[in-house]
Protein backbone atom coordinates (compact mmCIF):
# COMPACT_ATOMS: atom_id res chain seq x y z
CA UNK A 1 0.00 0.00 0.00
CA UNK A 2 1.15 3.26 -0.90
CA UNK A 3 1.27 6.11 1.51
CA UNK A 4 2.39 9.07 -1.35
CA UNK A 5 0.24 10.58 -3.44
CA UNK A 6 2.00 10.38 -6.88
CA UNK A 7 2.62 13.69 -8.49
CA UNK A 8 0.88 13.76 -12.31
CA UNK A 9 3.91 13.40 -15.23
CA UNK A 10 2.90 16.88 -16.37
CA UNK A 11 2.66 20.16 -14.62
CA UNK A 12 -0.31 21.08 -16.13
CA UNK A 13 -2.08 18.46 -14.72
CA UNK A 14 -1.40 19.31 -11.32
CA UNK A 15 -4.34 22.27 -11.87
CA UNK A 16 -7.83 21.57 -11.36
CA UNK A 17 -10.72 23.53 -12.32
CA UNK A 18 -13.41 23.93 -10.17
CA UNK A 19 -17.01 26.01 -9.57
CA UNK A 20 -18.72 28.74 -12.30
CA UNK A 21 -21.57 28.46 -13.94
CA UNK A 22 -21.28 25.10 -15.20
CA UNK A 23 -20.91 23.40 -12.43
CA UNK A 24 -23.93 21.97 -11.17
CA UNK A 25 -25.56 18.91 -9.69
CA UNK A 26 -25.44 16.48 -12.43
CA UNK A 27 -21.88 17.50 -12.83
CA UNK A 28 -20.75 16.90 -9.48
CA UNK A 29 -23.02 13.56 -10.20
CA UNK A 30 -20.81 12.76 -12.62
CA UNK A 31 -17.59 13.26 -10.46
CA UNK A 32 -18.90 10.84 -7.89
CA UNK A 33 -20.00 8.27 -10.41
CA UNK A 34 -16.69 8.11 -11.89
CA UNK A 35 -15.39 8.16 -8.27
CA UNK A 36 -17.36 5.14 -7.53
CA UNK A 37 -16.47 3.25 -10.47
CA UNK A 38 -12.78 3.53 -10.23
CA UNK A 39 -13.25 2.39 -6.79
CA UNK A 40 -15.21 -0.33 -7.75
CA UNK A 41 -13.22 -1.48 -10.62
CA UNK A 42 -10.31 -1.35 -7.78
CA UNK A 43 -12.18 -3.32 -5.82
CA UNK A 44 -13.26 -6.11 -8.55
CA UNK A 45 -9.70 -6.27 -10.42
CA UNK A 46 -7.21 -5.76 -6.89
CA UNK A 47 -8.86 -8.16 -4.63
CA UNK A 48 -11.63 -7.98 -2.34
CA UNK A 49 -10.68 -5.45 0.08
CA UNK A 50 -13.95 -5.15 2.57
CA UNK A 51 -13.02 -1.24 3.98
CA UNK A 52 -14.21 -0.32 0.08
CA UNK A 53 -17.95 -1.61 -0.28
CA UNK A 54 -19.20 0.46 2.51
CA UNK A 55 -17.67 4.25 0.88
CA UNK A 56 -18.34 2.46 -2.55
CA UNK A 57 -22.30 2.22 -1.88
CA UNK A 58 -22.45 5.87 -0.71
CA UNK A 59 -20.50 7.46 -3.75
CA UNK A 60 -22.72 5.87 -6.14
CA UNK A 61 -25.40 6.69 -4.03
CA UNK A 62 -24.65 10.27 -3.92
CA UNK A 63 -24.56 10.10 -7.10
CA UNK A 64 -28.16 9.18 -8.08
CA UNK A 65 -28.81 11.82 -5.43
CA UNK A 66 -27.30 14.33 -7.34
CA UNK A 67 -28.46 13.40 -11.29
CA UNK A 68 -32.59 12.95 -9.74
CA UNK A 69 -32.14 16.72 -8.16
CA UNK A 70 -30.24 17.81 -11.23
CA UNK A 71 -33.06 16.19 -13.23
CA UNK A 72 -35.68 17.50 -11.34
CA UNK A 73 -34.20 20.97 -12.06
CA UNK A 74 -34.19 20.42 -15.40
CA UNK A 75 -37.74 18.75 -16.04
CA UNK A 76 -38.92 22.49 -13.99
CA UNK A 77 -37.08 24.52 -16.36
CA UNK A 78 -38.87 23.23 -19.31
CA UNK A 79 -42.16 23.15 -17.94
CA UNK A 80 -41.86 26.52 -17.06
CA UNK A 81 -40.47 27.66 -20.71
CA UNK A 82 -43.18 25.20 -22.07
CA UNK A 83 -45.83 26.82 -19.97
CA UNK A 84 -47.56 23.22 -19.18
CA UNK A 85 -50.26 23.05 -16.62
CA UNK A 86 -48.52 22.26 -13.33
CA UNK A 87 -51.45 20.79 -11.87
CA UNK A 88 -51.49 23.50 -9.15
CA UNK A 89 -47.13 22.80 -8.39
CA UNK A 90 -45.33 26.23 -7.54
CA UNK A 91 -42.16 25.35 -10.11
CA UNK A 92 -40.41 29.25 -9.13
CA UNK A 93 -36.71 28.30 -8.81
CA UNK A 94 -36.43 29.87 -5.68
CA UNK A 95 -39.48 27.00 -4.38
CA UNK A 96 -37.84 24.15 -6.54
CA UNK A 97 -35.01 24.61 -4.24
CA UNK A 98 -37.03 24.56 -1.05
CA UNK A 99 -38.28 21.59 -2.31
CA UNK A 100 -35.34 19.95 -2.60
CA UNK A 101 -34.05 20.55 0.23
CA UNK A 102 -37.39 18.91 2.33
CA UNK A 103 -36.87 16.48 0.24
CA UNK A 104 -33.40 16.01 1.45
CA UNK A 105 -31.38 12.88 1.20
CA UNK A 106 -34.52 10.87 0.46
CA UNK A 107 -34.50 8.35 -2.73
CA UNK A 108 -37.89 8.14 -2.50
CA UNK A 109 -38.74 11.44 -2.71
CA UNK A 110 -36.76 12.61 -4.64
CA UNK A 111 -37.68 10.02 -7.16
CA UNK A 112 -41.48 10.91 -6.83
CA UNK A 113 -41.13 14.28 -7.67
CA UNK A 114 -39.09 13.62 -10.78
CA UNK A 115 -41.93 10.47 -11.94
CA UNK A 116 -44.54 13.65 -11.21
CA UNK A 117 -42.30 16.49 -13.10
CA UNK A 118 -42.32 14.24 -15.96
CA UNK A 119 -45.74 13.66 -16.26
CA UNK A 120 -46.38 17.69 -16.19
CA UNK A 121 -44.28 17.80 -19.85
CA UNK A 122 -47.43 17.28 -21.89
CA UNK A 123 -45.19 16.59 -25.30
CA UNK A 124 -43.12 13.76 -24.29
CA UNK A 125 -44.89 10.38 -24.89
CA UNK A 126 -45.02 7.71 -23.17
CA UNK A 127 -43.22 5.52 -21.90
CA UNK A 128 -40.46 8.82 -21.53
CA UNK A 129 -42.71 10.78 -19.72
CA UNK A 130 -41.93 8.58 -16.38
CA UNK A 131 -39.23 6.90 -14.94
CA UNK A 132 -38.97 2.86 -16.76
CA UNK A 133 -39.92 -0.11 -14.42
CA UNK A 134 -36.11 -1.72 -13.75
CA UNK A 135 -35.11 2.40 -12.73
CA UNK A 136 -38.16 2.75 -10.53
CA UNK A 137 -37.42 -0.89 -8.77
CA UNK A 138 -33.88 0.25 -8.34
CA UNK A 139 -34.29 3.27 -7.41
CA UNK A 140 -36.91 1.95 -4.51
CA UNK A 141 -34.33 -0.85 -3.64
CA UNK A 142 -31.79 1.76 -3.20
CA UNK A 143 -33.97 3.81 -0.83
CA UNK A 144 -34.91 0.98 1.52
CA UNK A 145 -31.15 0.20 1.99
CA UNK A 146 -30.56 4.07 2.83
CA UNK A 147 -33.49 5.79 3.78
CA UNK A 148 -31.77 9.27 4.77
CA UNK A 149 -28.60 9.12 3.80
CA UNK A 150 -26.70 8.50 6.62
CA UNK A 151 -26.36 4.61 6.26
CA UNK A 152 -23.83 4.27 3.75
CA UNK A 153 -21.66 7.27 5.52
CA UNK A 154 -21.44 6.42 8.69
CA UNK A 155 -20.48 3.14 10.94
CA UNK A 156 -23.23 4.64 13.62
CA UNK A 157 -26.37 6.28 12.73
CA UNK A 158 -29.49 8.62 14.19
CA UNK A 159 -28.69 11.06 17.34
CA UNK A 160 -29.07 10.67 21.07
CA UNK A 161 -30.66 7.25 22.48
CA UNK A 162 -31.77 6.59 18.68
CA UNK A 163 -28.02 6.17 18.05
CA UNK A 164 -27.12 2.63 17.13
CA UNK A 165 -24.63 0.53 14.58
CA UNK A 166 -25.73 1.17 10.58
CA UNK A 167 -24.83 -2.58 10.39
CA UNK A 168 -25.08 -4.13 13.75
CA UNK A 169 -24.93 -8.09 12.01
CA UNK A 170 -21.97 -8.93 10.35
CA UNK A 171 -23.23 -10.33 6.97
CA UNK A 172 -22.09 -11.61 3.63
CA UNK A 173 -23.24 -10.16 0.65
CA UNK A 174 -22.84 -10.30 -3.05
CA UNK A 175 -21.56 -6.96 -3.29
CA UNK A 176 -20.65 -7.38 -7.58
CA UNK A 177 -24.05 -8.17 -8.04
CA UNK A 178 -25.81 -5.45 -5.83
CA UNK A 179 -22.80 -2.79 -6.68
CA UNK A 180 -23.38 -3.56 -10.46
CA UNK A 181 -27.21 -2.69 -10.25
CA UNK A 182 -26.78 0.81 -8.63
CA UNK A 183 -23.74 1.17 -11.10
CA UNK A 184 -26.46 0.39 -14.00
CA UNK A 185 -28.74 3.09 -12.72
CA UNK A 186 -26.56 5.62 -11.91
CA UNK A 187 -25.33 5.68 -15.70
CA UNK A 188 -28.90 5.77 -16.94
CA UNK A 189 -29.57 8.96 -15.05
CA UNK A 190 -26.52 11.00 -15.40
CA UNK A 191 -26.17 9.88 -19.36
CA UNK A 192 -29.45 8.52 -20.61
CA UNK A 193 -32.30 10.27 -18.95
CA UNK A 194 -30.04 13.22 -18.91
CA UNK A 195 -29.22 13.49 -22.35
CA UNK A 196 -32.92 13.26 -23.28
CA UNK A 197 -33.90 15.67 -20.93
CA UNK A 198 -31.40 17.87 -22.07
CA UNK A 199 -32.38 17.37 -26.43
CA UNK A 200 -36.10 17.84 -25.31
CA UNK A 201 -35.40 21.26 -24.00
CA UNK A 202 -32.96 22.44 -26.45
CA UNK A 203 -35.47 21.48 -28.65
CA UNK A 204 -38.17 23.27 -26.64
CA UNK A 205 -36.24 26.31 -26.73
CA UNK A 206 -35.97 26.28 -30.10
CA UNK A 207 -39.00 26.11 -31.11
CA UNK A 208 -40.07 28.74 -29.16
CA UNK A 209 -36.98 31.21 -30.78
CA UNK A 210 -38.45 30.12 -34.21
CA UNK A 211 -42.05 31.13 -33.42
CA UNK A 212 -41.18 34.63 -31.76
CA UNK A 213 -39.12 35.18 -34.63
CA UNK A 214 -41.77 34.61 -37.19
CA UNK A 215 -44.89 36.18 -34.87
CA UNK A 216 -42.56 39.39 -34.05
CA UNK A 217 -43.02 38.52 -30.62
Amino acid sequence: MSMDLPRPKWPAHEIAVIGGRHEDDLVIAGGYLRVAELSATEWSQNGPDDSLPIPIYYNYRHSVELSLKGLIREAAIIIRRGEYDTRGENLRPDRIDEKLREDSHSIRKLTERLNRYLGLIADLEAPNNKIDPESFATLQWLDDMDQTGETFRYAHIGAGAANRPARPVQTNINFYDEIRKVHDLAWLLQAGYSGALQEFGDLQQEYLEEMRWATGC
